[in-house]
């Protein structure tokens, strides 16, 4: 079950991730974007929470669901500013490769161990994410810096989230209830920001765009990141995480479909290699 749930949770994130590049690509606010994208994301950690009684009040809970909030949300405010500046082909793909740390830490800490078909698998899900930003004819080059600061800083913010929850549920803290106060952090950031820039955030068609686009990938977001926490409960990290992050293939696909964003040789060895990886963790 776990495996369907790390599934899930990737296809879910990845229409999450795609719904932030249409805002973007639309001109949409980045600020009522990521509003709206913590209003509904909040909203469905608390019915999950009213339904399942899982209300955890204790310290560590509300100090982890801080830290995991801020790796959230200072790490959404840079993806938004990378991918003004890149493809989404490229940015997902890269921040997503913080999966490595996890796995690192999975195995050096936690003492997970994996079979040989498991590690070829997690394996050949890591070299795909890696090569997705190969471009042989460079065509796809990133020439701006600020996307290379925007991009590794948001790859090591995505750690403290995605990292943080493998922490947490190895303290036997319920990550929903973390995730529950990470998001209303959010709610509560967005909510200041936006009245700090009351009369900047754009015109009301761009405003507009953002709430759209941001409730709609705030579900998924949701959804994507209850499966992630349900998984990590029965699968171990060194799996569940290098699953999870080929969202960021998700993102590139939808990204070339729909934007025409070219599809390199690499790219389509990225996507031969997650379906055998994916495959080859099952066996």
């Amino acid at each position: 079950m776990w495996i369907l749930l790390s599934i899930f949770c990737s296809l879910a994130f990845g229409l999450a991730g795609f719904m932030m590049k249409v805002s973007s690509a639309k001109k949409g606010s980045h600020t009522t974007l990521l509003f709206g994208l913590y209003v509904t994301g909040t909203l469905g950690f608390l019915g999950y929470l009213l339904v399942t009684g899982e209300w955890d009040t204790s310290p560590i809970v509300w100090i982890a669901g801080l830290i995991i909030g801020f790796g959230s949300i200072a790490g959404n405010i840079l993806f938004m500013k990378a991918l003004d500046r890149g493809p989404a082909s490229l940015t997902s793909p890269i921040i997503n490769s913080n999966i490595l740390f996890i796995v690192i830490m999975s195995v050096i800490f936690y003492n997970e161990r994996l079979s040989l078909t498991e590690s070829i698998g997690v394996g050949l899900l890591v070299l795909a994410i890696f090569i997705i930003p190969i471009d042989p004819n460079e065509n796809l080059r990133i020439r701006n810096k600020t996307w290379y600061l925007y991009v590794f800083t948001a790859m090591i913010l995505f750690f403290l989230r995605t990292g943080g929850l493998k922490i947490t549920e190895e303290l036997d803290r319920s990550n929903s209830m973390i995730l529950f106060i990470s998001y209303s952090m959010g709610v509560i950031w967005f909510a200041i920001d936006s009245l700090y820039k009351r009369g900047t955030l754009g015109s009301a068609k761009a405003i507009k765009v953002g709430w759209i686009w941001g409730l709609s990938s705030g579900i998924f977001s949701f959804a994507g990141m209850q499966a992630y926490t349900l998984a990590l409960r029965d699968g171990p990290a060194s799996i569940v995480s290098p699953i999870f992050a080929t969202n960021s293939l998700v993102v590139a696909l939808l990204s070339i479909l729909v934007y025409k964003e070219r599809l390199s040789p690499f790219q389509k060895l990225a996507l031969v290699l997650l379906a055998v990886g994916l495959v080859t963790i099952r066996l």
